[in-house]
């Protein structure tokens, strides 16, 4: 249940931190159409403890059932406040056909503004020489780091 891992995840204000995933909650934040929010005390007041904002765009389902036709915006992603403003562009990717009633989700994640410069060496990489488990370890790493599990 959704209270559980929520309770599991405490925040400090210097933590940078997306959390998506299906809250299965109802609520008119998210989805105009809801007049009667479901499950969402306890997912709402810890959003508002941890200043997390909603990243996903008002009225974009999430999820359809294709057995009684239906669509709901189940699919969440908040962000904490120092994290919001480098994620551009929360869309669903329509062209993906999972075998899952949700929908795909994107976004981009800006770390920082880097000026590119033209490369004044005009030297070529050689892929063939790349070491690839030492570079997947690497990333391995980094996104251990990165990941807060809930």
């Amino acid at each position: 249940m959704i209270e559980r891992k929520l309770a599991k995840v405490m925040l400090n204000s210097e933590q940078k931190v997306i959390i998506v995933e299906d809250f299965n909650a109802h609520h008119s934040w998210w989805n105009a159409k809801i007049s009667n929010s479901i499950r969402t005390k306890v997912l709402i007041k810890w959003v508002n403890l941890h200043k997390c904002n909603l990243i996903n765009t008002s009225d974009v389902n999430t999820y359809y059932s294709y057995s009684d036709q239906s669509s709901s915006v189940l699919d969440l992603t908040f962000a904490s406040k120092n994290m919001c403003n480098h994620i551009k562009n929360w869309h669903i990717d329509k062209n993906v056909n999972t075998e899952f009633n949700h929908e795909v989700i994107l976004f981009t994640i800006v770390i920082k503004k880097v000026k590119l410069i033209e490369n004044s060496l005009n030297t070529s990489y050689n892929l063939q020489k790349v070491n690839w488990k030492d570079f997947d370890e690497h990333l391995q790493k980094m996104k251990d780091k990165m990941i807060v599990k809930m």
